[in-house]
């Protein structure tokens, strides 16, 4: 035996003994079905990640409602209502929703839109005003919900112009 092939022969034993190995009939395969089980080893369980074969099937945020039918399967559920830098406290944002967001996260996502570069913080006001109004008219949030955000939104900087 040569030596360049004794080297490689020493190399992949090292390997092999610093991975472990083990025989092929003691191999075992991953149950896809387990919740708990990580089957492609990306130290995320198969029923929280995207690309496992049963995600659809798991509930990974605990909102009862199948990963595969939820619009935010990562719903947290202590999320709490932002605009720009400012976050605010509103009280009952933690409601799920049928389609699986919490109320917060549809709130923000139909309101996303008036952040989108406004000519001045009034306007922005306005355009959140617009949003909120329509969405206490379809019962989505309350009185209270609707005052508290419109109230966020004048405490936020987005649309003013930054000082020198």
């Amino acid at each position: 035996m040569s030596i360049n092939k004794l080297i490689v022969f020493a190399a992949a034993f090292m390997l092999a003994s610093v991975l472990g190995s083990m025989p092929v009939g003691a191999q075992t395969t991953c149950d896809e079905n387990d919740p708990n089980a990580d089957c492609d080893n990306d130290l995320i369980p198969n029923k929280c990640d995207p690309d496992a074969l049963n995600f659809a099937n798991f509930d990974c945020d605990g909102d009862l409602v199948l990963n595969g039918d939820d619009a935010c399967p990562f719903t947290d559920p202590a999320a709490t209502f932002s605009f720009g830098t400012l976050t605010c406290n509103i009280s009952g944002l933690d409601t799920i929703l049928p389609s699986g967001c919490s109320l917060a996260e549809a709130l923000e996502a139909s309101l996303d839109s008036c952040d989108d570069n406004p000519r001045n913080h009034g306007k922005f006001v306005s355009c959140v005003a617009k949003g909120t109004n329509m969405l206490k008219r379809q019962k989505v949030i309350s009185g209270a919900q609707k005052g508290q955000i419109q109230s966020c939104a004048a405490q936020s900087d987005i649309g003013k112009k930054p000082h020198p």
